[in-house]
């Protein structure tokens, strides 16, 4: 190779590398650019967005729980609480001084020394404690870093398992079961908030930066008309009859006939409280409508006090082949009388003057076939067929109680309309709705809906009533001291294949006290009675007269003292006036022992200490909550639970000085 080759060569080999150089610098230039062209977009063109999903990943959004509503019953006793409680947490591997994080998991919690080891382990990545911690426990833990607590709020009911058929129940992850905890779900939830938690580069918390951004709104508290007194006298007396009686169950539900108030409602079956029969499960009534039949046919001037028919002697055949059966046998009867013996001959017969339409207006009038329209989940109409359905018998049937499905609230409603001068009131189960500051919200007010009656038709009927109470077949139902007018009934059960069953029944009793001027609307329903005593008379009926009085045991606000006294009949196991006839009060049917009478300051109780006289408190410890309230009532004390079980204590304490109508707070051996 010349000289001049070998030049070439070189000169070639130095333009290919200027080459590669310049490429290569065109690459890094090309990515420097790039770089610089991403960095300008990220860090100005899109600098908000970027930023933004930085803060996020650096924060987190802890919900703050709404706390929710109480419920109350009408004179401010708690049915359902929430109280506040924590869940504790310990991130170990955040603790800068695990000594100090152990001493204080000890001494604010109760922690052993084992146990807060374990919760301090740097092998572990988050450890959480077991149980729930109060109130006071979080405040004296105070706040350290890498431990961390969470506000829980849980649903108690104070007063136990009396009145929760009607209260409800709330699950553990908040949503609400049934009663009043679901119709008013909404107003006593109320609205979470959240708050922001900071973060560090490694996702550890930074304590000092914790800001609520949003706080929760507290649910509203939810009174109810519903008197807890009167509520746990009923709940007794009815657990009582069925257990008696062998019952498979009961209802049994407390009205204000001039408001429409339902003070008390009870449904048990199979030993337990359910859902509330009451308003929820419709059921052939049977006697029970009677006084319904002989409202319409005195509001249409059919019956006049001469009117009487013939009962056939126990046993009719109509026209129609049906035969109608009394449980006694019967001559010529009137109106009044047909109610006081309950006879079916008798009531069908009468029935007859009545056109279907104005039978059908009648019943519907009274309430029957349509929902009252309670505040409460579930409520059935019950059923009541047009008279374009019915067959030749229907109208007999009707009169008697048969062919209509009606509810323990719907029966309690209509006779209301005769305690209430032939007006028919809205049942209603809420009183007011108070914000968390005590503010009423909402305030329910007696809705009259409807003049079913005139008054002189509500008063004859009324003084009908009063005789089936006196002498006919509810004599176990009467008090000694007040006139009180009411209906027995008993009828067939149906099963599961429509057809009726034999041996089963429903007994029942429907009336209101005192009778001249009624204060109280009382129903009680017993299923499948066992025994010979199956009739409303014998089982249905003394449960009314023992919850009659309990309630004046209990002095109760909702009844109306002063006017109680007015129309007190007589001082208790006085003899009757010379020539005067004895009555059912004088009979066996009612009680002679002392029981207390609490209607006002002046009259003292028979057998105890007159008002104002000191009471030494018995040793109630050890003795059922049922027990112990039924003793505190017959002393004309008022109650109030905390806790459940057996009675752990009084305040006051046992021997303490007390006088009728001071109230004693019994404390249960369990939370």
């Amino acid at each position: 190779m010349s000289r001049r080759d070998g030049a070439d060569a070189a000169s070639l080999r130095q333009r290919q590398l200027r080459l590669r150089r310049g490429l290569l610098l065109g690459a890094f230039s090309v990515v420097a650019l790039l770089v610089v062209g991403q960095a300008f977009r990220l860090q100005v063109l899109q600098h908000d967005r970027w930023a933004a999903e930085a803060r996020d990943q650096q924060r987190e959004r802890q919900p703050l729980p709404a706390r929710r509503g109480a419920i109350y019953d009408r004179n401010g006793t708690p049915l359902a609480l929430s109280y506040e409680t924590f869940r504790v947490s310990v991130a170990p591997r955040e603790l800068r001084d695990r000594d100090a994080a152990r001493k204080r998991l000890t001494g604010a919690l109760g922690l052993s020394r084992g146990e807060a080891a374990r919760a301090t382990d740097p092998k572990r990545r988050w450890f959480v404690i077991p149980g729930r911690f109060t109130v006071e426990q979080r405040e004296r833990l105070g706040n350290h870093p890498g431990i961390y607590c969470e506000r829980l709020l849980q649903r108690f009911y104070p007063q136990g398992e009396v009145g929760r058929e009607v209260i409800g129940v709330v699950t553990r992850d908040g949503r609400a079961l049934g009663g009043v905890e679901a119709e008013f779900d909404e107003q006593l939830r109320g609205t979470p908030g959240y708050s922001i938690l900071r973060r560090d580069a490694r996702g550890r918390t930074l304590p000092t930066i914790s800001l609520p951004v949003v706080p929760p709104k507290d649910g509203d508290d939810v009174y109810l008309t519903i008197d807890f007194d009167l509520q746990e006298i009923a709940d007794a007396a009815l657990t009582r009859a069925i257990h008696s009686s062998g019952a498979s169950g009961g209802d049994l539900v407390l009205l204000d006939p001039h408001s429409g108030e339902v003070l008390a409602a009870v449904s048990q079956r199979d030993g337990r409280s359910v859902s509330l029969g009451v308003v929820t499960e419709p059921f052939e009534p049977g006697s029970v409508m009677k006084p319904i039949a002989a409202a319409s046919l005195l509001a249409d001037h059919l019956v006049s006090p001469t009117d009487s028919v013939f009962a056939e002697e126990g046993r009719w055949v109509t026209p129609e082949g049906r035969v109608i059966n009394d449980d006694e046998p019967n001559g010529w009867l009137d109106l009044t009388d047909v109610l006081r013996v309950s006879s079916n001959i008798g009531i069908s017969k009468f029935a007859a003057r009545l056109r279907p339409g104005e039978q059908y207006r009648f019943l519907r009038g009274f309430g029957f076939g349509t929902p009252t329209g309670i505040e409460f989940p579930g409520e059935s109409g019950g059923r009541l067929r047009r008279p374009a359905e019915w067959s030749k018998l229907s109208q007999q049937s009707l009169a008697m109680g048969y062919e209509v499905a009606v509810t323990p609230l719907q029966l309690a409603a209509a006779y209301g309309v005769f305690a209430d001068g032939g007006v028919l009131m809205e049942p209603h189960l809420l009183r007011e709705i108070r914000a968390p500051d005590g503010t009423v919200v909402e305030s329910r007010e007696p809705r009259e809906l409807r003049r079913v009656i005139a008054p002189t038709v509500a008063k004859r009927v009324t003084k009908m009533l009063e005789t089936v109470v006196d002498s006919g077949t509810a004599t176990r139902a009467a008090l000694q001291s007040f006139q009180v007018a009411g209906k027995t009934g008993t009828a067939r059960r149906t099963g599961s294949n429509g057809r009726y069953e034999s041996g089963s029944y429903t007994a029942s009793f429907v009336g209101y006290f005192p009778a001249d001027d009624p204060q109280l609307v009382i129903y009680v329903k017993i299923d499948q009675p066992q025994g010979a005593a199956y009739f409303g008379g014998l089982t249905a009926a003394p449960v009314t007269r023992e919850t009659l009085q309990g309630i004046l045991a209990a002095r109760s606000s909702a009844l109306d003292g002063a006017s109680l006294l007015a129309t007190r009949l007589a001082t208790p196991g006085a003899a009757p006036a010379a020539g005067a006839a004895p009555s059912a009060r004088s009979t066996e049917a009612t009680p002679q022992g002392p029981y207390v009478f609490a209607v006002g300051d002046t009259v003292p109780a028979a057998g105890e200490p007159a008002t104002g006289e000191p009471i030494q408190l018995p040793d109630l410890a050890g003795m059922t909550l049922r027990d112990a309230i039924r003793r505190a009532h017959a002393f004309g004390l008022r109650v109030r639970l905390r806790g459940s079980g057996r009675v752990e204590r009084s305040e006051p304490a046992a021997g303490a000085q007390l006088t009728r109508g001071d109230t004693l707070v019994l404390v249960g051996a369990e939370p």
